[in-house]
């Protein structure tokens, strides 16, 4: 993933698969958030569609997230609340 000391490279989220027009792939949410210290809390008050939400889940951290328009915010939910479900069951 990472191509030189701070730049990665990884694939972006099709078109098909999108939730939202700026949407970022999870995978480099993840990588970015690992500066996070452990049982860390991310902010994010641009949530869009949750990615950041869903990163945070699959590495253990909280989150904290707001977005002003109603539907992404009601796509967020159901996002992360699917990867909360998801991480559960593989426990």
């Amino acid at each position: 993933m990472e191509v030189y000391k701070g730049c990665f490279q990884v694939s972006g989220v099709l078109s098909k698969d999108k939730h939202h027009q700026t949407e970022k792939p999870v995978e480099l949410l993840k990588e970015l958030l690992k500066i996070v210290p452990s049982g860390g809390m991310v902010f994010d008050p641009f949530m869009g569609s949750g990615s950041t939400g869903i990163a945070c889940q699959e590495l253990g951290l909280d989150f904290i997230g707001i977005e002003l328009n109603k539907a992404y915010f009601e796509i967020a939910k159901q996002r992360i609340r699917q990867a909360c479900r998801m991480s559960t069951e593989v426990l």
